[in-house]
């Protein structure tokens, strides 16, 4: 199972947005720049990212993207779903779509433990906890916040 590159740079964008100070904004031309992502690709993603309310926009001159939400109420099955639409690993599991073979699929139960699985560790994981490693990982696991 591989996610797109859409989830890819949405998550990128996010951490960098998390990564600015309280109050600043930060330029969509700028991320696109620094991350090597066309822009309107990455303003394809903000439009997906929306209508889950963690951004924050200004229009204009000095304008840009913040987080709306602290990065602790940023939960990643939320951003996954918006950006992929659908993170079922088989089509029969996606939602509104029904098998005709599902009476006799010998392999629904494991494809929907797997779907279990997937679905509950991005449920348990939010946008902090990834900087938080992010941290453990770039100190050698020898992080301490202050």
């Amino acid at each position: 199972m591989r996610f797109s590159t859409r989830t890819r740079y949405g998550l990128r964008f996010l951490l960098r947005l998390a990564a600015q100070p309280k109050d600043s904004l930060l330029q969509l031309g700028q991320v696109a720049r620094e991350e090597n992502i066309s822009s309107g690709y990455l303003e394809q993603i903000v439009r997906a990212l929306k209508p889950l309310g963690i951004l924050r926009a200004v229009r204009g001159s000095g304008g840009g993207y913040a987080l709306a939400k602290a990065p602790s109420e940023i939960n990643m099955e939320d951003v996954f779903l918006h950006l992929e639409g659908e993170i079922a690993p088989v089509r029969c599991l996606t939602k509104g779509r029904r098998c005709q073979r599902e009476s006799q699929c010998s392999t629904r139960g494991f494809w929907k433990e797997l779907d279990s699985h997937i679905r509950g560790f991005l449920q348990r994981h939010t946008l902090q906890e990834i900087i938080e490693s992010e941290k453990r990982s770039a100190s050698g696991g020898n992080y301490v916040e202050l």
